[in-house]
């Protein structure tokens, strides 16, 4: 179903601490823990066998669940209120239970409501697992809302 823009004029992008993949507060999220290092976000991932598919091969889906996340918090973090539009997930390998993840993500290019955003999980040797590239809208101030 086709959303109008009359629909969404009072959307807002706010934070209650029960994100799935970062809250705190969720019983069940991820509780990614992202900082700001040199203009990018970066955080640690180590997946559980909750997060498997296929035995030992963790779900494609969250792997693009994370990095979709590092790119969202990169703005969050920098007080932009924007929402993703589109992205794109390109697994390179399988990643299994218990491998750790270095997830960083950066703003690729800024114009005026549209965001590009590039994502990336590596393994701790420095090995990329996965990448992504994501466009976000921005909702708050030069957005939709005002």
């Amino acid at each position: 179903m086709r959303q109008t823009l009359g629909a969404r004029h009072s959307l807002r992008v706010r934070e209650d601490r029960y994100c799935f993949a970062c809250g705190p507060g969720n019983p069940i999220g991820l509780k990614l823990d992202f900082k700001l290092v040199d203009g990018r976000t970066e955080a640690t991932f180590v997946p559980a066998r909750e997060h498997q598919g296929f035995v030992g091969i963790i779900h494609g889906g969250l792997i693009g669940l994370a990095l979709d996340e590092a790119m969202a918090k990169l703005l969050h973090l920098h007080g932009i209120e924007a929402l993703d539009c589109e992205i794109t997930v390109r697994l390179r390998r399988a990643v299994t239970v218990g491998e750790a993840l270095k997830l960083t993500a950066c703003l690729v290019r800024e114009r005026k409501r549209l965001l590009e955003l590039e994502a990336e999980a590596t393994s701790l040797a420095g090995e990329t697992v996965a990448t992504a590239r994501a466009k976000f809208l921005r909702v708050g101030p030069c957005g939709i809302n005002e």
